[in-house]
């Protein structure tokens, strides 16, 4: 068997292997591969290539057809695992193809707010720009907004905040 019958878009993916992606997703046209299959994490072929920051694999994924509307196990996104990456031309090839209020609406955690964990100031300053009036209702499952995780981050804040969670074991261990 030739090198890409051993092979998945996962890997090449891994691999930055883009000559070997283009062949695999062209036989993908034809059934002989799935560009939607599952790593352990949940994560396709082009949600490991936004979390890697490989933009050529992540064009060739999309150009193909690659569904971006996909979430991982973790209730991440294309658009959150670009901004983990801090990856700017990959976040705006994203959302030439899909709106920022549509990603955010998909995500456990809002893709402003994976800018701020991630101090990636750039991309957090360009989705403000990009949604001035909705970025300050933003916040995470946790309910933590913008500025909550910037204090996180940088150590700044002033009192211990405890998770609702936490409350509940710490209740149970008393």
């Amino acid at each position: 068997m030739n090198k890409i019958g051993h092979t998945s878009a996962l890997s090449c993916v891994g691999e930055d292997d883009v000559i070997s992606l283009r062949i695999i997703c062209t036989l993908a046209r034809n059934r002989q591969y799935n560009l939607e299959e599952l790593d352990k994490y949940g994560n396709t072929a082009l949600l490991k290539a936004c979390y890697l920051g490989k933009l050529e694999c992540a064009c060739t994924l999309l150009e193909f057809g690659a569904n971006i509307y996909v979430v991982n196990y973790f209730g991440q996104n294309a658009l959150t695992l670009a901004t983990h990456s801090g990856h700017f031309q990959l976040v705006l090839e994203l959302l030439r193809r899909r709106t920022y209020q549509d990603f955010n609406l998909s995500s456990l955690i809002p893709a402003v707010c994976v800018a701020a964990m991630r101090q990636h100031s750039l991309l957090e300053n360009y989705f403000m720009s990009i949604d001035p009036l909705g970025t300050k209702d933003l916040h995470t499952v946790h309910g933590l907004g913008i500025k909550d995780l910037r204090q996180m981050v940088n150590g700044k804040s002033k009192k211990k905040q405890i998770h609702p969670l936490q409350s509940n074991f710490i209740n149970r261990i008393d």
